[in-house]
This record gives structure tokens, sequence and C-alpha cells, in this order.
């Protein structure tokens, strides 16, 4: 798989650019050069990648032997321990060459196949999978899952008892500082041992995050629920070792720019616009409908008593944040059942996207919310409108050169795209263009969306993300209050009236614009939940005094 995407990677991004940007003779003449060399250094790679697969097959063989020793105390079923026989892959290689050559082309230096990007057998993906399954077994044997299956529950006791000690003393520690024993321990340590309260908070959220994300994992929950659920478990209204979110709220504040620049990436507004009736209209209409609903019910229920919060804007803040779906979950969802492609798969992404363009809107709008003037709010769409132009201008005529030359090294085109999102950042935040750094991060990410090489950004992003999301998370737990039985009710209110107005805003407007009630019915359950853009949204409401 590697060596297939090296192989596509490398061609499909600089031959668009040389497509889409039509140039001299002697500049084109340079980049066939180029081409060239990088065709060269990716065969180089290639080969190297065919000696470390010989190298594999001969360990998995070696695991298979191990496997099928009588002296296991475990017989190890049958499908696991297939062998991989090499002559079975040249018979692929060979079929796959007379047929046209689908599938495979050969090395003429070493005969060894190389994997193109048409295909894969059956047989070579049988032989692939046996490989997958020895390595499987070898890896439960040495673990845990090798053990019965009360022994293995005691593993995990102890070993989930285990962090939570440490998290305990942790905070023990802190709640104790002139405690002797805590004096004696520092008293035979050097200042080297100590760790600043920065790093100390770190390291406590992602440890009480990853155990909680853990849990959740085993009881098929979203991981957010983990993150939230870890911020809560050290935070003040839990063990009290991180006093409060701010003291991560820095560097946790990384994490929603990333999360920000990386919705943007997946935003091609050309691909939208070919999406068909059904998508556009429902996809312009439903925000409205259901936040404008969501509003005037939420805000009539505030005024005859119930409470949705402090702050003068807090029903308008439920309402609009239920109008956003999860784009999040609901991709995860559509991957794992193979309906990306499907009809109502379309639908339910073109939807999700509007819903991003909306949120564009909302943070726009939010900062002017506490006085909305017209000529203020104008004149944020216009400074919006200027960034637009000068981001768009440099992904028109400057951003393919230097990703052009970048795209040698794929750390170079990281880093590359990393400094244009922080760019078109600090210029935002320039006192007369006054705009915030997530909505810059969603601009930039945009204005790349249309790139080839989107998805390798994303898909070397989204670990950075993913460290500095989980803080972020984090740090939305601890704010959350100790949970009253009125606040549960009024959540469970909430969830029963998104689950409602779902159906008038998504299936009611699919079917009128004639996409048929199965369709509309699919892509309203597939919408059916509020996004965790919705707590980005109050977070930075918070921050501007409104909730």
């Amino acid at each position: 798989q590697r060596s297939s995407t090296l192989n596509a990677s490398a061609l499909v991004f600089p031959t668009a650019l040389v497509l889409a940007h039509p140039m001299s003779t002697a500049t084109v003449s340079k980049r066939h050069a180029w081409l060239e060399r990088e065709i060269s250094r990716l065969a180089e790679e290639i080969e190297g990648l065919a000696d470390e697969n010989v190298e594999l097959k001969e360990e998995a063989e070696g695991l298979q032997r191990t496997a099928s020793s009588p002296t296991r105390k475990r017989e190890i079923p049958k499908a696991q321990t297939a062998t991989i026989n090499p002559d079975q892959i040249h018979m692929v290689v060979e079929s796959q060459q007379q047929e046209g050559g689908a599938g495979y082309r050969t090395d003429d230096d070493d005969d060894r196949p190389i994997r193109t990007m048409s295909g894969m057998s059956s047989t070579s993906a049988d032989a692939l999978q046996a490989g997958k399954n020895m390595f499987a077994s070898a890896i439960v044997k040495g673990s845990a899952l090798g053990l019965g299956k009360h022994l293995q529950r005691l593993v995990y006791f102890l070993a989930v008892s285990g962090i939570v000690l440490v998290l305990v003393l942790t905070a023990w520690v802190k709640a104790h500082p002139d405690d002797h024993g805590a004096e004696g321990l520092s008293a035979h340590h050097s200042d080297g041992a100590t760790a600043s309260p920065l790093m100390r908070n770190i390291a406590v959220s992602l440890t009480g995050c990853g155990l909680m994300a853990f849990g959740c994992q085993l009881v098929q929950q979203p991981l957010i629920l983990g993150y939230l659920l870890g911020g809560v478990l050290v935070g003040p209204i839990g063990l009290k070792i991180v006093d409060s979110h701010a003291q991560i709220a820095e560097l946790s504040s990384l994490g929603l720019i990333f999360l920000l620049f990386m919705i943007g990436l997946e935003l091609d507004v050309k691909a939208l616009l070919k999406m068909g009736k059904v998508v556009l209209l429902t996809g312009l209409m439903q925000f409205p409908i259901c936040a404008g609903i969501q509003i005037m019910i939420f805000s009539g229920m505030q005024s005859i008593g119930l409470s949705f919060g402090t702050g003068a804007y807090s029903a308008m803040y439920v309402g609009m944040v239920c109008g956003i779906s999860s784009t999040m979950v609901v991709v995860k969802i559509l991957g794992e059942k193979g309906e990306m492609e499907t009809q109502a798969g379309r639908l339910t992404i073109g939807i999700l996207i509007f819903q991003d363009i909306w949120a564009i809107v909302v943070l726009a709008i939010q900062p002017n919310l506490a006085s909305p003037e017209i000529l203020g709010i104008l004149q944020t769409f216009g400074m919006i409108g200027v960034l637009i132009v000068i981001a768009m201008a440099y992904a028109k005529f400057i951003m393919p050169a230097m990703l052009y030359n970048a795209s040698r090294n794929i750390e170079s085109m990281l880093i590359m795209s990393l400094s244009w999102c922080f760019f078109i950042g600090i210029t935002a935040i320039l006192p007369f263009i006054g705009l915030s750094m997530e909505l810059a991060a969603l601009i930039a990410g945009a204005a790349l969306a249309t790139f080839p090489y989107s998805a390798e950004f994303n898909g070397k992003i989204k670990y950075i993300r993913d460290f500095f999301i989980t803080l972020f998370f984090a740090g939305l737990g601890m704010q959350i209050p100790m949970p009253s039985i009125g606040a549960i009710a009024t959540g469970a209110l909430v969830a029963v009236a998104v689950l409602i107005f779902r159906w008038l805003g998504i299936f009611l407007l699919v079917v009128l614009m004639g996409g048929g009630p199965k369709l509309g019915a699919i892509a309203t359950l597939n919408l059916s939940q509020v996004s965790e853009f919705a707590l980005v949204i109050c977070s930075l409401g918070m921050g501007f005094g409104h909730i």
C-alpha cells in the first residue's frame, strides 16, 4: 500500500499543477526532469519496500512454525496460520499481467511484483490476510489476550487500578504540599525530577482522557465523550488536580484552530455546486429552519421560567448550536458502513458541508451579538471578504509554486500547510481587520480545499490536531459544573426537540425537493445529533460574555 500510494501521490499533484498553470518550455522541461528524478527515487524506495516485504514473509513463516508447535497450550485456528507462499504471489502477478497488467507491474531488475493502484486479486488479499492473522495471533499470545477470561479481567483491573492510584496520589500531593511525605520526597530528588505546572497539568489531563476514552470505546461511545469525562475526572469537580481549564487553555486552543483548518480543507465549494438541487436547497435551508424554530421554542420556554443557563443569550445559543450535526461522528459511521458513496451518503455529506458554511456565518456574527449594529455586522462581513480575497489570491498564484517545490518532501509540505494556516491567522488579527484566528483557520483550509494534496494535508495534520483537540475537550470538561436533576432534564428536553425538528428541517425539505421519503428519512436519521462544534461555539460565547 505504501508503494502504490507513493507512486500515485508523486505524480498526481505535480502533474495537476502543470496542467492547471501553463508555463514556458524551459520551466516544463525542468519540471519533467524533476519528475524523472522523483520517479527514480520512488523506484528505489519501492525496491527497499520489496526487500522489507521478503523479510516480513520470512518472519511470518517463523511465526507460523512457532504457532503450529505442539508445545503450545492453545490451538490457533487454521485460517490464522495459513502460509504465505511466495510462489502464490508470483502466480497472481503472472495472471494479472496476462490479463493486461491490471493490478501489478514487475520490476525489471529483480522481477519483484510492484503493486499498482488498479486493484488487488482475491488470492493475494487472502495471502496478506493470512499474514495479518499470524501477526495478530503472535500479539495475542504475548499479551493479556492470551490468558483465560478471568485472568484477563484481573490483569485489566490491576492495570486500571494502577492508573487511578497514580492520579489519586497526584491529587493528594497537590492537596497537601506541606505534608511531611511530600517534603521527604522532594528532599531526595533533584530539581530535574520536578515538572512545571503546565507540563503536569497536560500530563494529568491526557492520562485522564486516555483512561476515560478507553472506557468509552469499550461501550462503543464517541471518544469525545471520553475526553470530556477525562476533564471532569481531573478537574475542579473531580480529583481537583487541575484547578481550572485556564491552566491548559492557551495550549488547547491550538486544537480548535487545527480542527477548523481541517474542516476548511474538506469544504470544496466547486464540488458542492455539482451535487444537485436536492443537496443545494436542503443544505442551504436546513440550518436556518432548524435553528430558527429551536430558538423560538427555547426562548418561549425560557420566558415561562425554564432555565437554559446564565447569560442573556443562553436560549439563543442552545437553539442555534442544535441546528448543526456532528461531522466527526457522521463521517465515521458512514465510512464504517461503506455508505459514503450512496445517494443518502452524498446527501448527508452535502448538508454537513453547508452546515460548515453556516458555521462561518455564526463565527462572523458572534463578536457583534451583544451589540448587533448593522454597520458593525456589515464591516465584519466586509473584512471577511477581504481576508477571503487575500487567501484565494495566494492560493491561486503563490501556493501552487510553494507546494510544488515542497512536494518532494512530506515534512516540508506539512510545515508549509501549517505556516499557511497561521499566516492567514495573524493576518486576520491585525487591528484594522479584527477577525478571530478560528475563523481565519476555516478560511485558510477552504482556500486549499481544491488542491490535489488537501487529503494529504488532512492525513498529516490530524495527528497534531488530535493531541491538541484532546486538551481542548478536556478543558471543556473541566468547566462542567456538578450536574443537577434540573440540568439533566433540560438536556433531555433539548435532545427530544432536536430529534423532532430535524424531520422538519431535513426530511420535509428533501421530500419537497423531489428526493423521496426514503432518502429523506435516511439523511434525517444520519444527522439527528448535535455537533461537537456546538461546544466550540458555546466556548467562544463564554469568552465573549454572552453565556
